[in-house]
């Protein structure tokens, strides 16, 4: 009988240890499925994250040369710029030198025109018949001027 409580004792030491070997594969088992869903979670994010930082590269070098487009826009825009602003000081300079002669021929005329209203009254008075005389005293002029005045104007009767 010793021998069969022996047997049983061991029977039983094997049953647990059996037991145990099969609670501990379960346990091993359940979380190699665990880690396994985990791992297959992580790839898919590693997956999405290669994919998005794709996206991000394109949309980098995207902006990259849309930035290199623009730059070469501003500088070509800028030349111009400087370009049309270069003329536009010429056109002024010249502009306010035209208008710095005009100004110059204008005040020649308004210095004139006292001096031509008296050639006027001269010719008129010519016209009339006046004599170099009464033509000299009138318009204050000298007697050659009138005296010419006279001539041209009896030739061109």
């Amino acid at each position: 009988m010793n021998g069969t409580i022996a047997l049983h004792i061991e029977l039983t030491i094997l049953a647990l240890g059996l037991l145990i070997v099969l609670v501990t594969y379960s346990v091993l088992l359940f979380k190699f499925f665990r880690l396994s869903s985990q791992l297959k979670l992580l790839q898919s994010q590693i997956t999405a994250t290669e994919l998005l930082n794709g996206d991000l590269q394109m949309n980098l070098s995207t902006l990259h040369k849309e930035f290199t487009d623009f730059k070469v826009n501003c500088e070509l825009a800028e030349t111009e710029n400087s370009q049309v602003s270069k003329q536009l000081e010429h056109r002024i300079k010249t502009l306010q030198q035209e208008q710095a002669s005009i100004n110059s021929q204008l005040i020649q005329v308004q210095e004139q025109q006292p001096q031509d209203k008296f050639y006027t009254r001269a010719n008129k008075l010519a016209e009339k018949g006046a004599d170099v005389e009464e033509i000299m005293a009138e318009c204050d002029l000298p007697r050659a001027e009138v005296e010419m005045l006279l001539a041209i104007h009896k030739q061109g009767k």
